[in-house]
């Protein structure tokens, strides 16, 4: 299973992902941005659990391409699973701050 959440422009400063009771660790996900996975960072790695809510500090900047795909895998049930995946991110300033004022500025395109 693959699902796109969109983001705003910005940095993603915290990833919550929550297994519902009975997934029994059955379920992995990655998280991935374009196609390269950035939680968790480890391309080998997934995050799975049962009945736990992971919280997970990041540091993810979004410069573009405003979304995260979520990709979630069953590895040994028949039965479907609930996950949540909240992402928590600080939105891009508008104008680009100093940077984005000086470019202005110059008629220069951020």
């Amino acid at each position: 299973m693959e699902r796109e959440i969109s983001v705003t422009l910005g940095t993603i400063e915290e990833v919550k992902i929550l297994f519902a009771p009975g997934a029994l660790g059955y379920v992995k996900v990655v998280l991935l941005h374009y196609e390269h996975q950035f939680l968790p960072e480890d391309p080998e790695a997934y995050i799975s659990g049962d009945d736990y809510v992971f919280v997970f500090p990041c540091n993810k900047e979004i410069k573009d391409y405003p979304k995260i795909k979520v990709r979630a895998w069953n590895t040994a049930t028949v039965y479907d699973h609930d996950i949540f995946v909240g992402i928590f991110l600080k939105e891009k300033a508008p104008g680009g701050g100093l940077l984005g004022a000086a470019k202005k500025a110059l008629g220069m395109s951020e």
